[in-house]
């Protein structure tokens, strides 16, 4: 476990004695390990860095006029390109529904591995993790200099953290162009703060606060407890095979035992063995020549090496049980295996387990249980919210069009006997371009259209103007009727048309109602 040390309480004329403090945990800095699960963390932020710096450089033609970038959050225009969908602020639900899904995703994965979030796909951990190499390299660089090694370790982590910010800008701003316009002062003064911040958060949390954000600042680990059941599969240490613990377990050569020495006695709380040591160089295997058939009577597979806490991101001792610290990323697995192979012992000691496993020490893993009820409720959720996604995206229409009827008053009664109602109308549209667009009624052929803007006629326009958006107040007016010509009092169904001007396609369909007074 982490090193810590204690503030000692001391006591001041006229005041009383404070209370004693919590030890004070010191850093950890995680050691490399070599396996499984560290090659595919490694392949996983291969991933995910292409994902952030790469995939605004990707091309999409969407007409003249329009970005070419295939996914662009476009603040200023209050929209998101997304290869062939752009989603204005009206298509909110979706975005509500992508992280509905996004959520249960994450209770579905955590319900069924424990929290492999935290431990493959956290951008926190990934950065960690980044910085961890970052500090590697840079003690490479120096050679042993150690005057050397803090600040080159300092301006590489800051290289690194004003990247990130760059990568994070490059999904607002046209990618190609951006590092050009961020160097020449060309972009607006909300990019280079954006810019500034991302880096100073990454730099301060992945490179200096690191395991304490896990520890301390994140909610996640929290509320776990609830997600899990006794067959999700969590980092787990047999204790039925590795206790008790055998400290020294590596075999002396032959030649060193000045006596022949019996089979150990089961261990004791004082019992120190005889016949085993570390190897000289400090390493963890056979001595040569040696062999280790079998673990020494009364003892467990673990040698109590630490190399499992030495590797683990946050410092905790999985020995102890599931703690709220272990991030599920099986790093000490694979410290552990590396290990048991080379005592020539079988692996597993540490591994992926459920609570429900069988106890017996060389029984096989448990295997992941995908129809257990609060799996298939996660599952089940995330399914629907996708399917609700979905649904969404099939039905996006290129043009929108809202009305909404006044209704203060709801109908004027004109001096001549007409009677008019007055709608609001509201158009946004994702065509490559629309100049105007034309209204019409059906229900009332006798009716004329105007818009503020127009004339009356059989049809009115309103001008688009190439814009995204407009606005307008459209007159429906009904002519004075006769006799048994005169509708009841009331609202009546109508509908209102609007066709593109310049092609005369028909953009949209509303239907909305027409109030009728006393007469």
């Amino acid at each position: 476990m982490a090193a810590t040390d204690t503030a000692a309480a001391t006591d001041r004329p006229g005041r009383a004695a404070p209370a004693a403090r919590l030890p004070r945990r010191k850093p950890h800095l995680p050691q490399p390990v070599h396996g499984h699960f560290r090659r595919l963390k490694t392949r996983l932020t291969v991933v995910f860095l292409g994902i952030l710096f790469l995939v605004p450089w990707i091309r999409w033609d969407r007409g003249p006029g329009l970005p070419d970038q295939a996914v662009l959050f476009d603040l200023p225009g209050r929209r998101l390109f997304a290869f062939g969908l752009e989603l204005w602020p009206q298509d909110l639900p979706i975005a509500v529904g992508l992280m509905v899904a996004g959520a249960f995703g994450l209770f579905y994965a955590t319900s069924l591995s424990g929290r492999v979030w935290c431990g493959f796909s956290c951008p926190q951990t990934v950065w960690t993790d980044i910085f961890g190499g970052v500090r590697r390299l840079a003690h490479r660089i120096a050679k042993g200099n150690e005057a050397a090694i803090g600040p080159l370790t300092g301006a590489m982590s800051a290289a690194v953290a004003i990247l990130t910010g760059l990568g994070f800008a490059q999904w607002f701003v046209d990618a190609p162009g951006l590092a050009g316009r961020f160097l020449g002062g060309g972009l607006p003064g909300a990019v280079y703060g954006a810019v500034f911040l991302i880096a100073l958060f990454t730099y301060v949390l992945g490179a200096h606060a690191r395991e304490r954000v896990c520890l301390h600042m994140c909610p996640w680990p929290r509320f776990q407890a609830a997600l899990l059941d006794r067959d999700s599969l969590v980092v787990t240490y047999r204790r039925t095979r590795g206790e008790p613990r055998a400290r020294k377990r590596v075999a002396l050569r032959p030649e060193l035992l000045a006596t022949p020495v019996a089979a150990p006695a089961p261990a004791t709380a004082t019992d120190t063995p005889q016949a085993f040591a570390f190897a000289a160089d400090g390493s963890v295997g056979l001595a040569p020549g040696a062999t280790l058939a079998a673990t020494p009577a009364g003892r467990g597979d673990c040698i109590d090496c630490g190399r499992c806490v030495q590797v683990c991101p946050t410092g905790i001792d999985i020995r102890d049980g599931l703690q709220m610290g272990c991030i599920g990323c099986g790093l000490c697995i694979d410290a552990c295996d590396e290990v048991m192979t080379k005592i020539d012992r079988p692996t597993g000691l540490i591994r992926f387990d459920a609570e429900e496993a069988d106890p017996a020490p060389m029984a096989p893993p448990a295997r992941i249980g995908f129809f257990r009820p609060k799996a298939m409720i996660f599952g089940g959720a995330m399914i629907v919210a996708l399917a609700a996604v979905s649904f969404g995206v099939a039905n996006i229409t290129d043009v929108q069009v809202d009305v909404e009827p006044q209704n203060t008053p709801r109908y004027v009664l004109l001096s001549d006997g007409s009677v008019r109602n007055d709608y609001t109308v509201r158009l946004s549209h994702r065509l490559p371009r629309l100049d105007g667009v034309t209204a019409s009624v059906e229900g009332m052929p006798e009716a004329t259209l105007r818009f503020t803007s127009g004339d009356d006629g059989d049809a009115a326009e309103m001008a688009v103007g190439g814009q995204r958006s407009a606005a307008n107040r459209l007159l429906v007016i009904q002519p004075p009727l006769r006799g048994e010509a005169l509708p009841p009092a009331g609202p009546h169904p109508i509908v209102l048309v609007f066709h593109d001007t310049s092609t005369g396609a028909e953009l949209a369909r509303v239907d909305t109602r027409f109030w009728e007074p006393e007469r």
